[in-house]
């Protein structure tokens, strides 16, 4: 008998008791539905987010800022004041601001650094193209090392250049390529609360991304120049944190274990990515769990549903059995239904998983999330689908392994007695 021939005996013996084979396999069907969604779920958020933080790259900058510490007193009591050194080189440890000056100090003796870039504040009024339709505009700065990806144009490499985001440059032009070049007139206001224009060239228009949705970015050299513009007094300019660019990659490590024992926090954007991740990783494994205790439940049902098949089928088996057929085929028979039993609720809850999904992203987006261009809440990759039908066909399997092997063992003699 071949294999073949037995997959077919195991589904026919399904459909002797057809409401009880729907109702095992109804089971482990909404089990392999909540598998799949929590998957789409998952791979869509992952999928999005990649999309978005992978608009900026680099790998030999460091995002540096100061270690949030724990407060020394009680948690509900005052915080202790502590007292700043002398001279202005020393850091202050009652504020997470630093001046330039004592960013030299502290970058001082690392080995390796190319350019040192603060965190610089800035703020625009407008932008146009031809004066005489002005919008509104919210500004970034690119630090030096860092890549911005563009859609169309290429990314900053000079001064007194700017980056677009899709929204505004369509605003501009529907066809942004031919923003491209075109000089474009930045409105801010300076420290004496004046309206300050200066002249920049449009070289790209940005990916879309959770900052460059809205913000245009400015060079590091154009930012310094707003943000120096925009101070008020002669106060030294201080900075929330600042970016180290590295000659290699293989000098980051040994920066950053510097920069820990002076009291700061240094981390790069491959560092970002891994937490953002990291986190989206703990929720796919959080919302399968919700999946897997289903599964479990489902388990019990195909249990039930084959050691009654055996019982009810036990003067057959006995009967097959003095024909000649041996015990592994009576287990795989048996085994063979229980399979079939996951493969059929694998196949109806993932295609009713897949069908829920898409037309979910169809509606729920069109409906709240129209902003958010290219976002899929579920996203469904083949790998994904695959391994939903391994992992219930395999929780099948295990699950039919106690009654195949009760049925393998039943005696001919005794079974063909049975009443």
């Amino acid at each position: 008998m071949k294999f073949w021939d037995l997959i077919k005996i195991a589904n026919r013996n399904l459909f002797r008791n057809k409401l009880r084979t729907f109702l095992t396999v109804a089971a482990i069907f909404v089990g392999s539905f909540t598998l799949t969604m929590t998957n789409g779920l998952g791979d869509g958020m992952r999928s999005y987010v990649e999309s978005q933080v992978k608009n900026f790259e680099s790998d030999r900058v460091l995002m540096v800022r100061k270690k949030v510490e724990e407060p020394s007193g009680p948690k509900n009591g005052a915080e202790e004041y502590k007292d700043a050194p002398d001279g202005d080189s020393g850091l202050d440890p009652n504020s997470f601001l630093i001046t330039e000056q004592q960013i030299t100090s502290l970058t001082n003796g690392i080995v390796g650094i190319m350019t040192v870039t603060p965190r610089y504040n800035i703020g625009g009024e407008y932008i146009t193209l031809d004066g005489t339709k002005k919008y509104k505009v919210e500004l970034g700065m690119l630090s030096e090392g860092i890549t911005q990806k563009t859609e169309a144009g290429k990314p900053i490499s000079g001064e007194r250049q700017i980056v677009f985001p899709v929204g505004l440059a369509r605003t501009f032009d529907p066809n942004i390529d031919n923003l491209i070049g075109r000089t474009a007139t930045l409105g801010y206001r300076n420290g004496k609360d004046e309206i300050v224009a200066i002249a920049l060239t449009v070289v790209g228009v940005a990916t879309k991304g959770f900052m460059t949705n809205t913000s245009s970015f400015v060079d590091a050299s154009t930012a310094k120049l707003i943000h120096n513009d925009q101070r008020r007094g002669d106060t030294p300019g201080k900075y929330i944190g600042f970016s180290m660019q590295m000659d290699s990659p293989e000098r980051i490590d040994a920066a950053k274990k510097v920069l820990d024992e002076r009291g700061f926090t240094a981390v790069t954007m491959a560092d970002n990515q891994k937490r953002t991740y990291d986190a989206l990783g703990i929720f796919k494994i959080a919302m399968s769990l919700v999946a897997a205790i289903a599964l479990l439940a489902a388990s019990f049902g195909i249990i039930n549903t084959l050691v009654i098949a055996v019982l009810e089928r036990t003067k057959e088996i006995g009967l097959q059995k003095a024909l000649g057929m041996s015990r592994g085929k009576i287990f795989a028979i048996f085994s063979l239904e229980s399979v079939l039993i996951g493969f059929w609720g694998a196949l109806l809850g993932t295609v009713f998983g897949i069908a829920v999904g898409l037309i979910t992203n169809k509606v729920l987006i069109a409906a709240y999330a129209e902003s958010f261009e290219g976002f899929n809440l579920f996203a469904f990759t083949l790998p994904s689908i695959a391994s939903v039908m391994l992992i219930v066909s395999a929780v099948a399997f295990f699950a039919g392994v106690m009654p195949a092997f009760r049925a393998s063992r039943l005696n001919p003699i005794d079974s063909l007695r049975y009443e």
